[in-house]
């Protein structure tokens, strides 16, 4: 029997008025699935209603994710405002401690948030924001002297 065939008759096999978490437990029943499941519900033979609420709501979780972001292994935020906001953080870390790295940190998170606003990128207001907080101490420090 084929993959389709056995997914056929499953699905037939369902009330009519079944929704898609019948459908997705009587998968896991006929053992047809493994998304999301730990190391140890595999080896069971049959879920607990509890542990299989919990699959149930992993799977749901995960696909309300956007697609970049489902598996890690393939998730590169390598943008311009994730630059900024760690060069930003590095910034206001050392802003007091070590103010040269500070300058060169905020001139980093400063361009890369310009870049990520050009770049229409989530949330590039937030580099910006980190080099500027980061610039107080340093004009704190030149009006006192």
């Amino acid at each position: 029997m084929s993959i389709k065939e056995e997914a056929q008759s499953i699905i037939n096999a369902l009330p009519e008025q079944a929704n898609w978490d019948d459908l997705l437990k009587e998968l896991y029943r006929q053992g047809k699935i493994e998304v999301g499941m730990s190391q140890e519900e595999r080896l069971q033979d049959r879920l607990s209603d509890a542990q299989l609420n919990s699959l149930l709501t992993r799977l749901q979780s995960s696909s309300s994710m956007p697609d970049d972001m489902r598996n890690t292994r393939s998730y590169q935020p390598g943008n311009a405002t994730t630059l900024g906001m760690v060069s930003g953080a590095v910034a206001v870390v050392f802003s007091i401690p070590f103010p040269p790295i500070a300058w060169v940190a905020a001139g980093v998170a400063l361009i890369a948030g310009i870049i990520g606003s050009f770049k229409q990128e989530e949330k590039a207001w937030i580099p910006i924001l980190l080099a500027l907080v980061s610039l107080i101490p340093m004009v704190h420090i030149l009006l006192e002297g």
